[in-house]
C-alpha cells in the first residue's frame, strides 16, 4: 500500500497544473474584439449626428485605445519613455 501512494505522490509531483493561458488568450482576444465594436458604434453615431468636432476627437482617442488594446507592451514602453523625457531620467 505504501508503495501505491509513493508512486502517486511522484506521479503527481511531475505532473504540470493546469494554467488558464488559453483562457486569458480568448478573454484579451474577444475584449479587444468588443472594444473595437465599441469604438465603430460610437463613430457611427457621431457620424449620423454630423456632429465633426466630437467625430475628430473620439477618433483620436479611439486610435489610441485600439492601439493600446491591441499592442499593450509597445504602448507602455512608449509611455515609459514619454515619463522619462518629461522627468529627465
Amino acid at each position: 500500500m505504501m508503495n501505491f501512494l509513493s508512486m502517486f505522490i511522484v506521479a503527481t509531483a511531475d505532473a504540470k497544473m493546469p494554467t488558464l493561458g488559453r483562457l486569458k488568450d480568448w478573454i484579451v482576444e474577444e475584449g479587444g474584439n468588443a472594444v473595437a465594436i465599441v469604438l465603430v458604434g460610437f463613430a457611427v453615431f457621431y457620424l449620423v449626428k454630423q456632429s465633426w468636432g466630437k467625430l475628430i476627437g473620439f477618433l483620436i482617442v479611439a486610435a489610441v485605445v485600439f492601439f493600446a488594446v491591441g499592442n499593450p507592451e509597445s504602448m507602455l514602453t512608449n509611455l515609459e519613455s514619454i515619463a522619462d523625457m518629461v522627468l529627465g531620467r
